[in-house]
């Protein structure tokens, strides 16, 4: 078995600034994501690379930002999963403004 990935919070943090810094300079301050259904797979089998997922569900989007927009409105409101919620919106954030 291998060590854990060892992933310095700093290192996310800048490069979340540097890239929606880049995101912005292309998009504006708005980026349009359509459509706003997509598959989820779950955490136990999402990171499991030698089986095939066999259970798939449906995010959506707006649910996420939502979520987002609450914890904005009240930081004592964050949870870790919330992390989720950001990634699944960047995650289509970047694959809308790939050009």
């Amino acid at each position: 078995m291998t060590e854990p990935l060892r992933v310095p919070v700093e290192v996310l943090r800048r490069a979340s600034q540097i890239l929606l810094d880049h995101l912005e300079g292309i998009e504006g301050e708005v980026v349009l994501l359509d459509p706003d259904f997509f598959w989820a797979i779950s955490p136990e089998q999402v990171y499991d690379v030698f089986n095939e997922p066999s259970e798939f569900t449906v995010g959506q989007l707006t649910e996420c930002l939502k979520h987002l927009e609450e914890i904005v409105e009240d930081p004592s409101r964050s949870l870790s999963y919330g992390l989720v919620w950001l990634a699944d919106v960047i995650r289509a954030a970047g694959a809308a403004s790939v050009r």
